[in-house]
């Protein structure tokens, strides 16, 4: 399994070393590749709140369903869900976590205070047993 690590100033690059990486990011890239351990997970990547992806890949094995620029694209708009929602905060309380079930696969994101947690799982998996899952190994 090949973690991508995303340098700021080139975009996309495979590239970055651990020697490169700082500890948030290693931490980060730690915690996909557990992630990913889990059967049900497809992909798991660390976005900044651009919609640049940190850290994070597919499963081995696992053939991406979008193209990477329809991956980017997904990844500012589930951003600026995550922006949106945080408005309600004050009086909802904060989101733990958000789930969308789709035909093909489960998209989740689960914010934090610099960044999110992009997840795509398989479409079968029960979204609440999967979050929790998720959110215990953070």
């Amino acid at each position: 399994m090949k973690i991508i690590s995303v340098d700021y100033i080139t975009n996309y690059s495979n590239e970055n070393t651990d020697h490169n990486m700082d500890s948030k990011n290693k931490t980060e890239l730690q915690k996909c590749q557990s992630l990913l351990e889990l059967p049900e997970i497809r992909f798991a990547g660390f976005l900044d709140y651009m919609g640049n992806l940190i850290v994070g890949d597919f499963k081995s094995g696992v053939t991406p369903l979008k193209n990477e620029g329809e991956r980017k694209k997904m990844f500012v708009e589930a951003i600026l869900r995550i922006r949106t929602r945080q408005d309600f905060d004050d009086n909802l309380g904060p989101v733990e976590y958000a789930a969308a079930r789709r035909k093909n696969v489960v998209t989740m994101s689960i914010p934090f205070e610099n960044n999110a947690l992009f997840v795509v799982a398989k479409s079968d998996v029960d979204i609440d047993k999967i979050a929790r899952k998720i959110l215990d190994l953070l």
